[in-house]
Protein backbone atom coordinates (compact mmCIF):
# COMPACT_ATOMS: atom_id res chain seq x y z
CA UNK A 1 0.00 0.00 0.00
CA UNK A 2 0.97 3.59 -0.59
CA UNK A 3 1.39 5.36 3.35
CA UNK A 4 1.40 9.43 4.14
CA UNK A 5 3.44 9.39 7.20
CA UNK A 6 3.06 12.87 8.82
CA UNK A 7 5.70 13.49 11.88
CA UNK A 8 7.94 10.62 9.97
CA UNK A 9 11.02 12.08 10.96
CA UNK A 10 10.38 11.90 14.78
CA UNK A 11 11.00 9.29 16.87
CA UNK A 12 8.12 7.07 16.79
CA UNK A 13 7.79 8.36 12.98
CA UNK A 14 11.42 7.11 11.49
CA UNK A 15 10.47 3.22 13.46
CA UNK A 16 6.92 3.50 11.20
CA UNK A 17 8.49 4.39 8.29
CA UNK A 18 11.22 1.34 8.71
CA UNK A 19 8.18 -0.83 9.48
CA UNK A 20 6.49 0.15 6.37
CA UNK A 21 9.22 -0.49 3.99
CA UNK A 22 10.21 -3.60 5.70
CA UNK A 23 6.87 -5.28 4.67
CA UNK A 24 7.22 -4.04 0.91
CA UNK A 25 4.88 -0.33 1.37
CA UNK A 26 5.34 2.66 -0.41
CA UNK A 27 6.26 5.04 1.96
CA UNK A 28 6.12 9.09 1.73
CA UNK A 29 6.88 11.15 5.13
CA UNK A 30 7.50 14.69 4.15
CA UNK A 31 9.63 17.25 6.15
CA UNK A 32 7.56 20.03 8.28
CA UNK A 33 8.72 22.22 5.64
CA UNK A 34 6.56 20.47 2.92
CA UNK A 35 4.27 19.60 4.86
CA UNK A 36 2.45 22.00 7.93
CA UNK A 37 -0.05 20.34 9.42
CA UNK A 38 -1.27 23.59 11.14
CA UNK A 39 -2.18 24.97 8.04
CA UNK A 40 -5.07 23.69 6.23
CA UNK A 41 -3.97 24.74 2.43
CA UNK A 42 -0.93 22.63 3.15
CA UNK A 43 -2.32 19.64 4.30
CA UNK A 44 -5.29 19.93 1.69
CA UNK A 45 -2.04 20.60 -1.24
CA UNK A 46 -0.13 17.68 -0.05
CA UNK A 47 -2.98 14.98 -0.17
CA UNK A 48 -4.70 16.82 -3.35
CA UNK A 49 -1.85 16.11 -5.41
CA UNK A 50 -0.91 13.17 -4.02
CA UNK A 51 -4.73 10.75 -4.01
CA UNK A 52 -3.06 7.67 -4.53
CA UNK A 53 -2.44 7.28 -0.80
CA UNK A 54 -4.44 4.34 0.55
CA UNK A 55 -3.57 5.45 4.73
CA UNK A 56 -1.92 8.29 6.50
CA UNK A 57 -0.50 8.11 9.66
CA UNK A 58 -0.25 11.33 11.95
CA UNK A 59 2.90 10.97 14.40
CA UNK A 60 3.46 14.62 14.38
CA UNK A 61 2.80 16.18 18.25
CA UNK A 62 3.73 18.82 20.71
CA UNK A 63 4.91 16.44 23.00
CA UNK A 64 6.79 18.93 25.82
CA UNK A 65 4.13 18.17 28.21
CA UNK A 66 5.41 20.90 30.68
CA UNK A 67 6.20 23.70 27.99
CA UNK A 68 2.52 23.59 26.88
CA UNK A 69 1.64 24.83 30.15
CA UNK A 70 3.09 28.46 28.59
CA UNK A 71 3.08 27.30 24.54
CA UNK A 72 -0.93 26.93 24.61
CA UNK A 73 -0.98 28.42 21.00
CA UNK A 74 1.67 26.24 19.61
CA UNK A 75 0.63 23.25 21.52
CA UNK A 76 -2.92 23.77 20.15
CA UNK A 77 -2.12 24.21 16.66
CA UNK A 78 0.06 21.09 16.22
CA UNK A 79 -2.16 18.96 18.65
CA UNK A 80 -5.64 19.92 17.77
CA UNK A 81 -6.13 22.02 14.96
CA UNK A 82 -3.32 20.47 12.84
CA UNK A 83 -4.90 16.48 13.29
CA UNK A 84 -8.52 17.89 12.62
CA UNK A 85 -7.28 19.74 9.17
CA UNK A 86 -5.37 16.82 8.41
CA UNK A 87 -8.68 14.61 9.16
CA UNK A 88 -10.75 16.30 6.62
CA UNK A 89 -8.50 16.39 4.00
CA UNK A 90 -8.31 12.62 4.12
CA UNK A 91 -12.21 12.34 4.51
CA UNK A 92 -11.86 14.01 1.40
CA UNK A 93 -9.77 12.34 -0.69
CA UNK A 94 -10.81 8.90 0.67
CA UNK A 95 -7.36 8.19 2.46
CA UNK A 96 -7.96 6.15 5.54
CA UNK A 97 -6.46 7.96 8.52
CA UNK A 98 -4.78 6.63 11.90
CA UNK A 99 -3.86 9.46 14.53
CA UNK A 100 -1.39 8.64 17.57
CA UNK A 101 -2.99 10.11 20.72
CA UNK A 102 -1.63 9.76 24.45
CA UNK A 103 -2.65 8.15 27.86
CA UNK A 104 -2.55 12.23 29.06
CA UNK A 105 -6.25 12.51 28.23
CA UNK A 106 -7.11 10.68 31.81
CA UNK A 107 -7.09 12.38 34.86
CA UNK A 108 -5.10 9.44 36.72
CA UNK A 109 -7.66 9.02 39.17
CA UNK A 110 -8.19 4.69 38.06
CA UNK A 111 -7.21 2.01 39.91
CA UNK A 112 -7.32 -0.20 36.97
CA UNK A 113 -6.58 -0.23 33.62
CA UNK A 114 -8.17 2.16 31.40
CA UNK A 115 -10.46 0.89 28.28
CA UNK A 116 -11.03 3.06 24.96
CA UNK A 117 -14.41 3.56 27.12
CA UNK A 118 -13.16 5.19 29.67
CA UNK A 119 -14.25 8.62 30.24
CA UNK A 120 -11.54 11.83 28.87
CA UNK A 121 -10.89 14.14 31.33
CA UNK A 122 -7.50 15.77 30.93
CA UNK A 123 -5.47 17.64 33.39
CA UNK A 124 -3.13 19.62 32.21
CA UNK A 125 -2.97 21.73 29.02
CA UNK A 126 -0.81 19.00 27.01
CA UNK A 127 -3.77 16.16 27.53
CA UNK A 128 -6.33 19.17 26.72
CA UNK A 129 -5.19 19.72 23.53
CA UNK A 130 -4.70 16.16 22.58
CA UNK A 131 -8.33 15.53 23.46
CA UNK A 132 -9.22 18.09 21.35
CA UNK A 133 -7.22 16.61 18.30
CA UNK A 134 -9.16 13.28 19.19
CA UNK A 135 -12.29 15.18 18.94
CA UNK A 136 -11.56 17.00 15.81
CA UNK A 137 -10.35 13.81 14.42
CA UNK A 138 -13.68 12.06 15.04
CA UNK A 139 -15.97 14.97 14.22
CA UNK A 140 -14.13 15.43 10.55
CA UNK A 141 -13.90 11.72 9.71
CA UNK A 142 -15.90 9.14 11.06
CA UNK A 143 -13.72 6.49 9.30
CA UNK A 144 -10.40 7.27 11.10
CA UNK A 145 -8.18 5.57 13.76
CA UNK A 146 -7.27 7.25 16.75
CA UNK A 147 -4.19 5.03 18.75
CA UNK A 148 -3.69 6.38 22.34
CA UNK A 149 -0.39 5.16 23.21
CA UNK A 150 1.96 5.99 26.14
CA UNK A 151 5.35 6.61 27.84
CA UNK A 152 7.37 6.50 24.31
CA UNK A 153 10.16 5.41 24.50
CA UNK A 154 12.88 4.67 21.38
CA UNK A 155 16.40 4.77 19.79
CA UNK A 156 15.86 7.71 18.18
CA UNK A 157 15.31 11.22 19.19
CA UNK A 158 14.99 12.32 23.03
CA UNK A 159 12.93 10.87 25.65
CA UNK A 160 13.08 9.30 29.52
CA UNK A 161 15.51 6.48 29.55
CA UNK A 162 18.12 7.70 27.30
CA UNK A 163 18.32 10.55 30.48
CA UNK A 164 18.38 8.56 32.79
CA UNK A 165 21.75 6.23 31.44
CA UNK A 166 23.19 9.31 30.24
CA UNK A 167 22.65 11.18 33.66
CA UNK A 168 24.10 8.00 35.51
CA UNK A 169 27.03 7.75 33.05
CA UNK A 170 27.67 10.96 34.22
CA UNK A 171 27.35 10.18 37.63
CA UNK A 172 24.73 12.42 38.61
CA UNK A 173 22.79 12.39 41.65
CA UNK A 174 19.33 11.05 40.52
CA UNK A 175 15.78 11.58 41.67
CA UNK A 176 12.89 10.27 40.61
CA UNK A 177 9.38 10.16 41.24
CA UNK A 178 8.31 6.77 42.32
CA UNK A 179 4.26 7.16 42.70
CA UNK A 180 3.46 7.92 39.08
CA UNK A 181 1.92 4.22 37.24
CA UNK A 182 1.80 3.76 33.03
CA UNK A 183 3.00 1.98 30.64
CA UNK A 184 6.48 2.30 28.84
CA UNK A 185 6.24 1.80 24.90
CA UNK A 186 8.89 1.21 22.72
CA UNK A 187 8.49 2.52 19.19
CA UNK A 188 9.50 -0.27 17.44
CA UNK A 189 6.99 -1.95 18.87
CA UNK A 190 4.28 0.77 18.32
CA UNK A 191 5.14 0.81 15.12
CA UNK A 192 4.75 -2.83 14.12
CA UNK A 193 1.04 -2.45 15.78
CA UNK A 194 0.45 0.60 13.51
CA UNK A 195 1.11 -1.08 10.66
CA UNK A 196 -0.40 -4.33 11.42
CA UNK A 197 -3.91 -2.03 11.89
CA UNK A 198 -3.20 -1.17 8.53
CA UNK A 199 -2.70 -4.78 6.79
CA UNK A 200 -5.76 -5.86 9.14
CA UNK A 201 -7.59 -2.75 7.74
CA UNK A 202 -8.84 -2.20 11.14
CA UNK A 203 -12.47 -0.71 11.65
CA UNK A 204 -12.81 2.70 12.71
CA UNK A 205 -12.40 4.10 16.39
CA UNK A 206 -10.33 4.02 19.57
CA UNK A 207 -7.54 1.62 19.91
CA UNK A 208 -5.00 1.35 23.23
CA UNK A 209 -1.45 0.60 22.25
CA UNK A 210 0.79 0.66 24.77
CA UNK A 211 3.71 -1.65 26.34
CA UNK A 212 2.33 -4.68 28.86
CA UNK A 213 4.24 -3.50 31.57
CA UNK A 214 2.92 -1.09 34.37
CA UNK A 215 5.45 0.11 36.15
CA UNK A 216 6.41 3.44 37.83
CA UNK A 217 8.90 6.07 36.45
CA UNK A 218 11.44 5.34 39.42
CA UNK A 219 11.55 1.41 38.22
CA UNK A 220 11.46 2.34 34.73
CA UNK A 221 14.63 4.34 35.52
CA UNK A 222 16.58 1.57 37.45
CA UNK A 223 15.55 -1.44 34.65
CA UNK A 224 16.31 1.13 31.57
CA UNK A 225 20.08 1.77 33.34
CA UNK A 226 20.45 -1.79 34.78
CA UNK A 227 20.15 -2.59 31.31
CA UNK A 228 22.59 -0.84 29.71
CA UNK A 229 25.46 -1.50 32.33
CA UNK A 230 24.98 -5.27 32.15
CA UNK A 231 24.86 -4.88 28.01
CA UNK A 232 28.24 -3.32 27.88
CA UNK A 233 29.57 -5.04 31.03
CA UNK A 234 29.66 -2.03 33.52
CA UNK A 235 30.72 -2.41 36.98
CA UNK A 236 28.98 0.25 38.70
CA UNK A 237 26.00 0.07 40.69
CA UNK A 238 22.93 1.70 40.64
CA UNK A 239 21.75 4.21 42.82
CA UNK A 240 18.58 6.17 42.65
CA UNK A 241 16.75 7.81 45.19
CA UNK A 242 12.40 7.26 44.86
CA UNK A 243 10.86 10.74 45.45
CA UNK A 244 6.97 11.22 45.65
CA UNK A 245 5.51 13.63 42.97
CA UNK A 246 5.17 16.53 45.92
CA UNK A 247 9.06 16.46 46.03
CA UNK A 248 9.20 16.83 42.10
CA UNK A 249 7.08 19.80 41.51
CA UNK A 250 6.74 20.42 37.67
CA UNK A 251 4.93 23.15 34.96
CA UNK A 252 2.43 20.38 34.77
CA UNK A 253 0.61 18.09 36.89
CA UNK A 254 0.60 14.22 35.17
CA UNK A 255 -1.69 11.35 35.69
CA UNK A 256 -0.84 9.44 39.23
CA UNK A 257 -2.06 6.19 37.21
CA UNK A 258 -2.58 5.83 33.81
CA UNK A 259 -1.81 2.35 32.97
CA UNK A 260 -4.15 1.21 29.78
CA UNK A 261 -6.27 -2.24 28.71
CA UNK A 262 -5.44 -3.35 24.88
CA UNK A 263 -8.13 -5.88 24.66
CA UNK A 264 -9.25 -3.94 21.72
CA UNK A 265 -6.50 -4.98 20.02
CA UNK A 266 -6.55 -8.42 20.71
CA UNK A 267 -9.79 -8.50 18.98
CA UNK A 268 -8.40 -8.25 15.84
CA UNK A 269 -5.55 -10.56 16.50
CA UNK A 270 -3.06 -7.90 16.64
CA UNK A 271 -0.38 -9.61 18.60
CA UNK A 272 0.59 -7.86 21.87
CA UNK A 273 4.14 -5.57 22.49
CA UNK A 274 6.67 -7.57 24.32
CA UNK A 275 7.64 -7.01 28.05
CA UNK A 276 9.52 -4.00 29.25
CA UNK A 277 12.42 -6.12 30.13
CA UNK A 278 12.66 -7.78 26.64
CA UNK A 279 12.29 -4.34 24.70
CA UNK A 280 15.27 -2.70 27.18
CA UNK A 281 17.29 -5.09 25.87
CA UNK A 282 16.87 -4.50 22.53
CA UNK A 283 17.12 -0.81 23.26
CA UNK A 284 20.51 -0.35 24.85
CA UNK A 285 21.43 -2.49 22.25
CA UNK A 286 20.76 -0.13 19.37
CA UNK A 287 21.62 3.30 21.30
CA UNK A 288 25.06 5.07 21.20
Amino acid sequence: MKVLVVGGSGMLGIDVCAELVSRGHEVTAPSSAELDITDPLSVATILENRREFDWCINCAAYTAVDKAETEIREATELNAMGPGYLATACNMGGVKLIHVSTDFVFDGEATVPYTEDSRPQPIGVYGNTKRDGELAVMSANSNALIVRTSWLFGPNGRNFPKTMIGAWLAEKSLRVVSDQTGCPTYTLDLARVLVDLIEVNGYPGIYHACGPTATTWYQFAVEAITAYRDFHGIDRPVEITPVPTEEYPTPAKRPKYSAMSTAKLDTLGIQPMRPLSEVLGDFVGRIE
